[in-house]
């Protein structure tokens, strides 16, 4: 992958956590006092995941040609760790709230 490539994949994720994270938000907004400090918690995770993503991404755009082609090989490993603590935290948001809703039917 490019460094062109990888700008675009970055900032596409970061749309998508942007949108996750104001979703969460809404409903933070909404949670009851004590899901409150719960919701909290994890979205001080994704949003310090999204930072970093933003901190990789000012990186990529500001490298050469040339120095992205020695930075490839960490940007793919530090970009899976950042989709992967994004996505684990996400998870935990999604769980904390099934429990708070309780088990929802199909009819």
């Amino acid at each position: 992958m490019d460094r062109d490539e990888s700008v675009e994949k970055l900032k596409k994720l970061l749309d998508d956590w942007n949108a996750r994270i104001a979703e969460w938000e809404q409903g933070m907004n909404e949670a009851q006092v004590n899901m409150k400090s719960r919701y909290q918690e994890q979205l001080d995770s994704l949003r310090q995941q999204r930072e970093e993503a933003m901190k990789k991404l000012s990186q990529i755009q500001g490298s050469s040609e040339a120095a992205w082609g020695d930075m490839s090989k960490g940007f793919e490993e530090a970009w899976k760790g950042l989709a992967e603590g994004f996505e684990n935290a996400w998870s935990e948001l999604r769980n904390k709230e099934q429990h708070k809703n309780g088990p929802k039917s199909e009819g």
